[in-house]
C-alpha cells in the first residue's frame, strides 16, 4: 500500500479532485418522473449476477407494473443477445457510455467486475442517471469515499446490491440490540462458505454464462470489446480465463470478501449499526486451490468505535457456515439458517433470530426481558432492494442500502483485503475518514494497586 492509498478523505481532500472531473464531464439532471410514469431501466453487465437480478425485477413487475426493461449492454456478444432475448429489451449497446446518452434511460443497474464499478456508476451519477450498483459498492476505499460524495452532490439514488438493509428481521434486531437488553454488545461472528465438487470457487464454464456452459458460443476479441473489460486495469493479452473466472484475479476483484463476505458484513451490520472500523486485520491462505490469487481460506477481524469485534470467516473448501451470531455480555443472538439463505429477497417469515441469556447474568437478562431467558424475533416479509430502489427513483427518498452504507462496509471489507495482502494490520480514523499508517493503540485500563 502506498501513501495516497492509504490516506482517504471524504471532503476537504477527495472534493475538489473531484470537482474537477465533474467539470470535465456532461452533465443531466435526469428526468423528472410522474405518479404515472413508467421507469425506464437500462441493464449494464449481463453475466450471472444479471440473470438474478432480472428474476428480482421481474417478481416486481408482477407485483407493480411500473417499469420497462429500455436497454442492455454488454461486452460480449453471446451474452448481449442472450439478455436481450430474456428481458425483450427494445435497445442493445455494447457500450456502457452510449447508455448513459440516452435521454430516456431512468436509472441503470450496473453489475460488472469490481473494477469497473466507479467509472461506470459516477458517470451515471453524472449524466443524471439513479443506479443500483452491485455489491462491492467499488474496488477501493478511495472510490467509495468519492462516490458518496459524488451520489450526495448529485442527489441521485444510488441502491447497493447485498444482503441486509432490505431485511425487516435484521432491523427489529437492531431494535432489539439497542434497547439494551441483551447488555453490552462485544462481539459478532458472521461466514459464508462454499466447497464445488467440480473444481475450485469461481471456476465458471469457459465460455458460460455464470455457472451455466455455452460450449457453441465463440468468444473472441471479434465479439468481446477485451479493452473495455480491462478499464483501468493493467493493459494485458486477451484472456478468457481472465474474463469468465475474474474474481480469481486481484486486478478485478477482492475474492472472499468483496464476493460473499460483503453480504454478510451487511447484514451484521444493520443488526449492530452501521460504522466505520477502527482497525483491520485479515489473514487467511491458498490452501487447497492452487490456480488462483485470492484466497480460498479468509478471515478479518474489525474492530470498531463502539468497542465491539465482528470476526469474519469466508472457506471455499468446506461449505459449513457458522451462524450469525451476536455475543453480548447478558445473552447471545443467533439468525436462523433459513433466513441467512433468503434474507437477499427480505421476503421469509417466521422464527427469524433466538436471544439466550447468558447463565451467569440469568437475573439482569429476565429483568430485561419481562422474565424470559429466551426471546425469539420473528421474521416478516418486506420489500426487496428491487422495490426499495423502484420506489425511491419516484419518492427521491434515500434508498435502505444508500450509498454511506456501503461505503462503510466497503472500508472494512476493502482494508481486510489490503491487510491480508501486506501482511500488516490497518487502522481507520472514523471521523477524518482515512486510512492510518500506524493504529491507534488499544486502550488499557490497569486495575488499582492494592
Amino acid at each position: 500500500m502506498n501513501e495516497s492509498s492509504r490516506r482517504v478523505f471524504l471532503g476537504s481532500s477527495a472534493g475538489p479532485l473531484l470537482a474537477a472531473k465533474q467539470k470535465l464531464m456532461p452533465k443531466s439532471t435526469g428526468r423528472i418522473l410522474g405518479a404515472n410514469d413508467r421507469i425506464n431501466v437500462a441493464l449494464i453487465g449481463a453475466g450471472m449476477r444479471c440473470q438474478g437480478l432480472i428474476g428480482d425485477y421481474r417478481r416486481h413487475r408482477a407485483k407493480q407494473d411500473d417499469f420497462e426493461f429500455a436497454a442492455v449492454c454488454d461486452i460480449w456478444e453471446p451474452r448481449l443477445k442472450y439478455t436481450q432475448e430474456q428481458t425483450k429489451a427494445p435497445k442493445t449497446f455494447r457500450d456502457y457510455r452510449e447508455v448513459l446518452q440516452q435521454p430516456d434511460i431512468d436509472g441503470v443497474v450496473v453489475a460488472v467486475p469490481d473494477h469497473l464499478h466507479y467509472a461506470i456508476a459516477s458517470e451515471a451519477c453524472l449524466a443524471g442517471k439513479d443506479v443500483y450498483l452491485e455489491k462491492p459498492m467499488t474496488y477501493t476505499v478511495e472510490q467509495a469515499a468519492k462516490l458518496t460524495e459524488l451520489v450526495a452532490r448529485t442527489g441521485r439514488i444510488m441502491q447497493i446490491g447485498g444482503s441486509g438493509p432490505n431485511s425487516q428481521l435484521l432491523w427489529k434486531a437492531n431494535e432489539y440490540i439497542k434497547s439494551g437488553k441483551m447488555g453490552k454488545i462485544l462481539w459478532g461472528l458472521i461466514s459464508y462458505n462454499r466447497n464445488n465438487a467440480s473444481g475450485g470457487e469461481w471456476d465458471y464454464p469457459i465460455p458460460g454464462l455464470g455457472g451455466e456452459a455455452w460450449p457453441d458460443a465463440e468468444v473472441s476479441p471479434r465479439n468481446l470489446d477485451w479493452n473495455m473489460w480491462l478499464g483501468p486495469a493493467r493493459k494485458r493479452p486477451f484472456s478468457a480465463e481472465r474474463y469468465f473466472r475474474w474474481r480469481k484475479f486481484w486486478e478485478y476483484s477482492g475474492g472472499n470478501a468483496t464476493d460473499l463476505l460483503y453480504h454478510r458484513l451487511g447484514m451484521m451490520s444493520t443488526m449492530v449499526g452501521f460504522d466505520f472500523p477502527t482497525r483491520v486485520v485479515g489473514a487467511g491462505g491458498i490452501y487447497i486451490q492452487k490456480d488462483r490469487e485470492v484466497p480460498d481460506t479468509y478471515m478479518t477481524m474489525i474492530e470498531y468505535p463502539g468497542e465491539y469485534s465482528i470476526n469474519m470467516i469466508s472457506c471455499m473448501g468446506n461449505s459449513q457456515s457458522v451462524p450469525i451470531t451476536v455475543y453480548g455480555n447478558w445473552g447471545t443472538l443467533q439468525v436462523a439458517e433459513a433466513t441467512r439463505s433468503s434474507a437477499r429477497a427480505g421476503t421469509s417469515s417466521g422464527p427469524g433470530a433466538v436471544v439466550k441469556a447468558e447463565r451467569a447474568f440469568t437475573k439482569q437478562f429476565k429483568e430485561a426481558n419481562d422474565g424470559k431467558t429466551e426471546v425469539a424475533i420473528d421474521n416478516e416479509e418486506g420489500p426487496s432492494l428491487t422495490d426499495d430502489w423502484l420506489d425511491c427513483m419516484r419518492s427521491r427518498k434515500e434508498p435502505v442500502y444508500n450509498a454511506l452504507r456501503g461505503y462503510q462496509v466497503m472500508v472494512a471489507i476493502r482494508l481486510g483485503v489490503d491487510s491480508y495482502r501486506s501482511g500488516k494490520t490497518i487502522g481507520f480514523d472514523p471521523v477524518g475518514r482515512r486510512i492510518l499508517r500506524d493504529p491507534v493503540a488499544h486502550a488499557e485500563y490497569p486495575p488499582k494497586e492494592a
